[in-house]
């Protein structure tokens, strides 16, 4: 009997066929990566446009506070209280519509450092004009509105004046600030209280508003200053318009 032998081959476990990736999948791959790519700098890209938009907004929001701040405390506390100019001439307690500015009065309230050696008044003279914002009156206006992405606004900014005396002499120069960087229109009007004329015996009282003041007056009538009202336009946000009753002394 003849033995037969058997060999049995073993199986090599451990060289398996490999196989990569075809072209296709490679291609498919690339785009699903770009897209994610172009999706996540878009949505970074809103993100840092909505971050500055807001912050651009703050920013004129500040200005309208800080506006409304300076204005509200001029109008509130207006005085009749008349000044001599550079030339020695009488200024109205109130004057709208000037030869030189848009809007001027004496006002109250204008604090001393606790520390001052000599403290001034605390009575202020202060007016209000507005510049074309390319003129040098505008300059840091115009800077702000840069930082805010409008290179080349339109329109006009809105600058205060005060002096460091009631009446002023040759030398005497005005500090400015600037309480609006931009604005499209300003008009500022005065209500005032006429007195009946007693030798008429009428009783009533008649309220006019003004563009203009002081009004020329005829006869024996007395026009007191009652109320002031501001009318503005702001780009983007419209017409405002703030009202104040003056607590005016006509005596």
């Amino acid at each position: 009997m003849t033995n037969s032998a058997f060999f049995i081959r073993p199986f090599n476990l451990t060289h398996n066929q490999q196989r990569g990736f075809t072209l296709l999948e490679v291609m498919i791959a690339i785009s699903i990566t770009a897209l994610i790519g172009i999706a996540s700098t878009n949505l970074l890209s809103n993100i840092i446009e909505s971050k500055k938009v807001t912050d651009i907004r703050s920013e004129q929001l500040t200005t309208l506070q800080r506006f409304n701040q300076f204005i509200s405390r001029d109008v509130e506390q207006i005085i009749n209280r008349s000044v001599r100019d550079q030339y020695g001439d009488t200024l109205a307690s109130i004057v709208l519509d000037g030869p030189d500015y848009l809007a001027e009065w004496t006002r109250l309230g204008w604090r001393n450092s606790p520390i001052a050696e000599n403290p001034r008044a605390i009575i202020q003279r202060v007016a209000f004009q507005i510049y074309d914002v390319n003129d040098e009156e505008c300059e840091q206006a115009k800077q702000r509105l840069a930082d805010w992405g409008q290179l080349e606004p339109e329109g006009f900014c809105l600058v205060r004046f005060f002096w460091p005396v009631l009446d002023r002499a040759g030398d005497s120069e005005a500090k400015t600030q600037i309480v609006l960087d931009l604005i499209e229109s300003l008009e500022i009007e005065l209500l005032a209280e006429t007195l009946p004329n007693n030798a008429s015996g009428d009783s009533t009282a008649e309220q006019t508003w003004f563009t203009q003041w002081p009004n020329l007056q005829t006869g024996e009538a007395k026009e007191i200053p009652i109320a002031m009202r501001w009318t503005l336009t702001l780009p983007k946000l419209g017409d405002i318009e703030r009202l104040w009753l003056l607590a005016y002394d006509d005596q």
